[in-house]
């Protein structure tokens, strides 16, 4: 059953979306850049690693429901990314 209400009536992706945000944030606070810095490669690698293999494994799943689905939301932010 594909879920599409709550989060996910805007958003495809709400845990990678708060795991950016935390990225970003930590990047931000620490007081060394470069592991700021080198925490948002590697969840960046990661991220997009993975997030194409995991919408095609949906689309092998669902089908038309998921394709119909991801034209109407936004991977990450709502009207945004």
């Amino acid at each position: 059953m594909l879920i599409t209400n709550g989060i996910y009536q805007k958003v495809r992706q709400p845990m990678y979306t708060s795991l950016w945000l935390w990225v970003i944030a930590q990047a931000l606070v620490l007081t060394n850049w470069i592991a700021g810095l080198s925490g948002m490669v590697t969840f960046g690698t990661l991220y997009f690693t993975r997030v194409g293999a995991e919408e095609r494994m949906m689309l092998k799943q669902f089908g038309e429901e998921y394709q119909a689905y991801m034209q109407r939301t936004k991977r990450l932010l709502p009207y945004i990314l």
